[in-house]
């Protein structure tokens, strides 16, 4: 029924709009951060475009997650998920990069236009149909190309649902908390070859899912924060903690 629906131009329009006053409504009332956004400051400071890769099934929430100057360039499927994607996307300023299967250099000339403009290349690596978690887009070969350094973004949110479909899709509800988290490292793929590249993607965006996981909520009112938010909390507070300030942040003892 959904499948007939979607190919609907009036309904399609209508879920696009749904979707995109919703994740406005999110974005508005939920509470953000981001760990190691200085690394990809860092980065672009230089005017170099990276290629970020998320995993599929936490694609909506990333969408609140680019805050540096560069423009972003999702790449989008011409698979009707991808049409919907794209178009709320747009909505949201930015300007998906298209893939269709029976025009792949059409792909290849859009990102170099982007490449060249120095804009960033973003994209779900298990994406179009999956399987999750398994990379099946060749980023090796176009970070190759374009010579091209790869940065790694994870999502977490304390409120949410899942859809029901390949990967599960991860969808954050209104008044959340929740924090996107960059990797340490911008990783340069001449050091790899291929398969070594793919492996040390996915144990990294794997690794990082797993730090946010058991970090994330960092401290609540049934007990302390864990070991790895005491790390991050020792990292980014400037002012040390007293015997308890998981609840209310910081609270100094004199």
């Amino acid at each position: 029924m959904l499948k007939k629906l979607s190919k609907n131009k009036f309904f399609k329009i209508i879920f696009v709009n749904f979707i995109y006053l919703s994740l406005s409504l999110i974005k508005k009332t939920s509470n953000w951060s981001g760990v190691n956004e200085e690394v990809i400051e860092k980065q672009l400071q230089d005017n170099k475009s990276i290629i970020v890769l998320i995993w599929h099934n936490q694609l909506m929430g990333s969408t609140f997650s680019w805050k540096f100057k560069p423009k972003l360039r999702p790449v989008a499927t011409s698979h009707r998920d991808g049409q919907i994607s794209t178009l709320v996307q747009r909505k949201f300023g930015l300007d998906p990069l298209l893939r269709e299967k029976d025009k792949p250099t059409a792909l290849i000339k859009e990102i170099t236009l982007a490449v060249e403009k120095g804009e960033c290349i973003y994209i779900t690596p298990d994406a179009p149909h999956g399987p999750p978690y398994e990379i099946n887009t060749n980023i090796y070969k176009l970070a190759k190309k374009f010579d091209l350094k790869i940065a790694l973004l994870t999502f977490k949110t304390n409120r949410f649902f899942r859809l029901n479909n390949w990967d599960k899709l991860k969808i954050p509800l209104p008044f959340s908390k929740g924090i996107f988290f960059w990797g340490e490292e911008i990783i340069n793929p001449s050091q790899f070859d291929e398969n070594s590249f793919n492996t040390y993607i996915i144990d990294n965006l794997n690794k990082n899912l797993k730090i946010i996981a058991d970090t994330f909520p960092a401290g609540t009112l049934s007990g302390a924060p864990k070991h790895m938010a005491m790390t991050l909390i020792e990292k980014y507070e400037k002012t040390n903690r007293g015997y308890y300030g998981g609840a209310i942040g910081i609270l100094a003892v004199s």
